[in-house]
């Protein structure tokens, strides 16, 4: 009998005995079973059969074992014509208690090199011995009689057989878990189809490994205070163990090892991944660099046997203690702790790269006090007075020097998480430890207190872009650090990895897995982590290290062949643009944050982009090059005016275009010019088309798909597929549902049930056989469409756009700069289009540095000279567009179409209408942190009041649709009480609908982004930010503010105002305080002014009179 734990996934029973698992399945008939010790789903070698009562372990004489579903075994033997020697069955009895000799048959490998090939085994009287072909010559001196796995007595030596068989078996034991693909991996059981890429992914795969074993190879040393064993040294190199192993089971998990995969593992869906090379379904897009070291390349598999002395006995230690197990390895004490120091000290001296001052004493950081919190202030991170940054450069000190440093001053959100992480942090050290000395070497960056738009380096460029993405990563995944109580840290010691790599041991906790890994998933994947995966290392809240994780692997704690892997090993590879490591600094100071995905990303595209004119411009020193050239060309368009057609001629002429688009004035029929003429003319293709929101994506996408419905391709967030589902206009370019169409029938059941949030009711393997073949479908399918359509992080994430040619991204000044990132990165991009309107909103940030566009950047620095500007507006009445033409873009804007084409005849009697409340609807001020003025929301029920009423004449009286009715107010509150108040009104939603609600972005995500937008019965609802890029027949404007001091916050932004003006087509009915705007805000006095002349403004107490 055994002492694994089996659960019934049937019923979800769990069994401690063979007996007990027996006469379970065998009474009740229940069909599917998993070892709990190798979270593996029993299943047929071959087809992945998991009903238990069709398996059979099958023996063939002393040389093979397989697990077989009764179909594949009779296929086989008519394939062999041999029978087996023996079946182990549910209904013989036999299985289970055969089941440990078949997994231990399964698993076994070399326990030198964990070679799985050519293996020989002994029997001695210190344990049983497993050794491949090559690692056999260094026993000869041993006098050890092996065994080859080519004689008839290996299944006797290995396992201890001594039934007599009377029929010699013909077949041999194959190549190992890994021989054919399928676990167990018995090669060879029936003829395959040629696979034309099978040699690329073998070899892919063995460059993956090898690229793995040089990165970990390397002498590591622990972080001060760890576990009270910062000195012991542990050596991952492929030096050899003299003390012979006694483990039963070929070889057993060392921490610095390697996990070997499960059998039928395939890179593609196992969360441990290694290093890539190419596309593969572990790779993300980049290569990692192979570690530069000159010491003996490791082989992971060389680990310490269970009888002989681990040489890392404090990894150990930590890992067992992480573990709650009770055996606990003693400290090594021969290497005095002063000894390790200065030959720590010693190596760090002589180490190249990063360089070290020398001269220089550590300084002693003092205790830091609270931040004061300052007065919330009225004004967005869109106007001149901008949320205060996370961390304020001290004009004192230079960063370039190392100082002590204590926290800023400042009421900003990020600088108050900081603090709060500081007082939540577990396992704080004594008094004397946590007194936080620096290295002189390392040094607190301070950021630009405000956009930077030159750089003189792109170590300069990347290390402002990645503080700012981590101090809104930090802000905004709070819950998502990692405390030292819940990791270890070792620091390589070789000179070429010391700085520039260190190793991370992570115990798979649940509190740990439920951070980062959803429920659906947990029962496919224990690991949450992925390699490129972007990991911030930070320092005492303030200082970051960023890197990526080059290699992912779980490792048990404790030794012995069946034991469970419980802890996560990541070696994380710094970026360049890394400062040195904190390697003095005591590990109670130092925290981990695992980067979103968005964040990773953009810190991925950073270390891979390369187009020399891409970095020229993102350096903003040297004029972007712009030919004018007249092309002969025959527009598809038949109503272009000059300025598109210019727009057209300058991006078929350059490698980089800007162009401003005005409300109205055609940019998507413009981008659409665009690509036809690359398409049809220039036969220049794939091209891919990006944009923040989903609805600008979606309006090129629908003009395209008359003419190119074939050639193009949307893809959508994960998360937004339920969004486009098949009665979406879009839905047959849609790459989820063209993926759908293609799957076999048993796939497309799994993508149901995870469409409803439902984990897949397949095992394992089988899910993992989906996973890969949803990868190369996808890629399939990317590969063979000429136009893509994604947001830029979405893009991100597409393995097989290398070879993409232009990159066209709309509303660019609603991209953060980060972002814009992403598409620029791909290797192959030759041209670069940006369209968007610097005169309208940015997008959005907690982080004030990362609210200008790349977009505004190039126009602010002067490198783009002369953007071409498209001048014709095509959308509002002349009355509507005339304020914002004149006022917002000097004159330059013209009105495309006269008043007769927007007359609304009957509906209302101006096309402007301004119903002044007259101070009898005052606001009020709600908390709300991460909101878009930086601490206060605002309402006004009253107001609510007169916008019902609007409502009811337009809907009941004049006949308005309420899908051609919009609702636009500068605060989320008041968004949400006007929403709230509508779903109850039984004149307005007399069905009494629900509230529908739409997020329209991908960009760095956080919950403050005013992007949200509400359907009530038809009515679109939202804030002037979420509004931007859509438009409607008639909009209504709450104003909110109304007070007697005339404060009107960020209302006063201007081009907040020209975005609420150019919403309508024919008629903007605004609802305000007159006296407390024009008090507020010069630009107001003056728009209401202009009303006024135009009579306008009304104070009657019902609308329309």
């Amino acid at each position: 009998m055994t002492s694994e734990k089996y659960t019934c996934l049937t019923c979800s029973e769990q069994f401690s005995e063979a007996g007990q698992i027996q006469k379970h399945l065998s009474t009740t008939r229940h069909k599917s079973v998993r070892l709990e010790s190798l979270d593996e789903t029993l299943e047929c070698e071959e087809c992945s059969d998991s009903n238990i009562h069709q398996l059979s372990i099958v023996r063939y004489g002393f040389n093979d074992m397989s697990l077989l579903c009764q179909i594949c075994l009779e296929k086989d033997n008519k394939k062999t014509g041999e029978t087996p020697s023996a079946s182990y069955t549910l209904s013989n009895g036999a299985f289970f208690n055969k089941l440990p000799q078949y997994l231990k048959f399964r698993d076994i490998e070399c326990m030198e090199c964990g070679d799985d090939t050519h293996l020989s085994v002994a029997n001695t009287s210190s344990g049983q011995l497993v050794i491949c072909r090559k690692c056999l010559p260094k026993y000869e001196s041993d006098n050890v009689k092996f065994i080859s796995e080519d004689s008839d007595d290996f299944l006797s030596e290995l396992l201890g057989i001594k039934e007599v068989i009377i029929k010699k078996s013909s077949r041999k034991r194959k190549s190992g878990k890994n021989g054919g693909g399928k676990r167990g991996g018995k090669a060879g059981r029936r003829t395959r189809k040629p696979d034309p890429d099978a040699e690329a992914r073998k070899a892919h795969y063995l460059q993956s490994k090898q690229t793995a074993k040089d990165i970990k190879s390397g002498t590591t040393v622990k972080a001060i205070g760890s576990n009270g064993a910062a000195n012991n040294k542990t050596s991952t190199t492929g030096t050899k163990n003299n003390t012979k192993p006694t483990s039963r089971y070929g070889k057993s998990p060392s921490v610095s090892g390697k996990s070997t995969p499960k059998p039928g593992k395939s890179p593609a869906t196992s969360g441990k991944s290694t290093p890539h090379f190419g596309k593969s379904p572990s790779v993300s897009g980049t290569t990692t660099p192979k570690a530069r070291s000159s010491t003996p390349v490791n082989d992971p598999k060389n680990k310490p046997k269970p009888d002989s002395k681990p040489k890392n006995k404090a990894v150990n230690e930590k890992l067992e203690n992480a573990s709650n197990t009770k055996p606990k390895p003693k400290i090594d004490k021969k290497t005095p702790t002063e000894k390790a120091e200065n030959k720590s000290k010693s190596k760090e001296n002589n180490t190249s790269s990063p360089k070290e001052p020398k001269g220089q004493a550590p300084t002693k950081l003092g205790s830091k006090k609270s931040p004061e919190k300052d007065k919330t202030k009225e004004s967005s991170s869109k106007t001149g007075k901008k949320p205060e940054s996370a961390v304020k450069s001290d004009k004192k000190q230079k960063s370039n020097v190392p100082q002590s440093y204590s926290k800023t001053k400042s009421g900003s959100k990020a600088q108050q998480t900081a603090n709060d992480n500081k007082k939540s942090g577990a396992n704080l050290p004594s008094s004397k430890e946590s007194s936080l000395v620096l290295p002189p070497y390392i040094t607190k960056f301070h950021p630009s207190e405000k956009p930077k738009l030159t750089y003189d380096s792109m170590n300069e460029y990347f290390k402002e872009i990645s503080f700012n993405v981590f101090l809104e990563d930090q802000l905004n995944n709070e819950s998502n650090i990692i405390d030292s109580s819940n990791f270890t840290i070792s620091w390589y010691e070789d000179l070429d990895k010391k700085n520039n790599q260190f190793q991370l041991h992570i115990p798979m906790r649940p509190e740990i897995i439920d951070k980062f890994l959803s429920q659906k998933l947990k029962k496919f994947k224990k690991n949450p982590f992925s390699v490129d995966q972007a990991i911030f290392l930070i320092l005492d809240d303030e200082i970051m290290w960023s890197g990526y994780i080059a290699t992912v692997d779980e490792i048990a704690s404790k030794k012995g062949r069946r034991v469970k892997k419980d802890v996560i090993e990541l070696i994380i590879m710094l970026h360049p643009w890394s400062q040195a490591l904190p390697r003095t600094v005591h590990v109670s100071n130092l925290k981990i944050l695992p980067a979103s995905q968005p964040v990773s990303r953009v810190l991925n595209a950073m270390k891979t982009i390369n187009n020399a004119s891409f970095t020229r411009m993102l350096l903003g020193k040297e004029p972007i090059k712009q030919i004018d050239f007249k092309n002969f060309l025959k527009f598809q368009g038949q109503n272009l005016n000059e300025s598109q057609k210019k727009g057209v001629q300058s991006v078929l002429n350059n490698s980089i275009t800007v162009l401003q688009g005005p409300p109205g004035t055609g940019k998507t029929s413009t981008i659409y010019e665009i690509i036809l003429q690359l398409l049809d003319s220039l036969n220049t293709y794939p091209i891919l088309v990006v944009a923040a929101s989903n609805i600008a994506i979606d309006n090129i996408a629908e003009k395209l798909m008359t003419k190119h419905g074939k050639d193009i391709l949307r893809i959508t967030a994960a998360e937004k597929e339920r969004d486009y589902n098949r009665s979406h206009p879009l839905a047959s370019i849609c790459l989820h549902h063209k993926m759908y169409d293609a799957m076999p029938m048993k796939y497309q059941q799994v993508m149901d049930e995870m469409k409803r949030g439902m984990a897949p009711s397949i095992g394992t393997t089988a899910y993992k056989k989906y996973a890969q073949e949803r990868f190369f479908l996808s890629n399939q399918i990317v590969t063979q469409a000429k136009v893509v359509l994604a947001t830029p992080v979405v893009a991100g994430g597409i393995k097989s756009l290398n070879n993409v040619r232009v990159v066209i991204i709309d509303e660019a000044t609603q991209s953060s700069e980060p972002t814009t990132l992403i598409p620029l990165a791909l290797p192959s991009v030759e041209k670069l289009v940006l369209v968007g309107d610097q005169k309208q909103l940015s997008c959005f940030s907690l982080i004030p540095n990362l609210s200008l566009s790349l977009f505004e950047r190039v126009l602010l620095n002067g490198t783009y000279k002369t953007p071409h500007m498209l001048d014709t507006q095509y959308r509002m009445h002349p009355e509507i567009s005339e304020f914002p033409r004149t006022k917002f873009y000097g004159g330059l804007l013209k009105d495309g179409i006269d008043a007769n084409a927007r007359q609304s005849e009957g509906v209302i009697s101006s096309p402007l209408y301004f119903w002044d409340t007259k101070g009898n609807a005052r606001e009020q001020s709600v908390r709300n942190f991460l909101r878009e003025d930086g601490g206060y929301t605002y309402t006004n029920r009253d107001e609510i009041g007169y916008i019902q009423q609007v409502l009811r004449t337009l809907i009941i009286t004049k006949g308005v649709k309420p899908e051609q009715i919009g609702i636009i107010t500068p605060y989320s509150g008041q968004r949400d009480l006007i929403s709230a108040t509508l779903v109850k009104d039984d004149v307005i939603n007399p069905s009494n609908e629900q509230m529908k609600t739409e997020v329209d972005i991908d960009d760095l995500k956080n919950d403050s982004k005013p992007v949200t937008i509400h359907i009530v019965s038809g009515i679109m609802i939202a804030s002037i930010d979420a509004f931007q890029g859509r438009e409607k027949d008639y909009m209504i404007m709450s104003c909110v503010r109304s007070n007697t001091k005339g404060v009107i916050g960020f209302l006063r932004d201007e081009r907040r105002l020209n975005v609420a003006l150019t919403r309508a087509k024919y008629g903007l009915i605004m609802v305000g305080d007159k006296k407390c705007l024009q008090n507020g805000d010069k630009l107001w006095k003056e728009y209401l002014q202009y009303l006024d002349s135009k009579k306008a403004i009304h104070d009657n107490d019902t609308f329309g009179e």
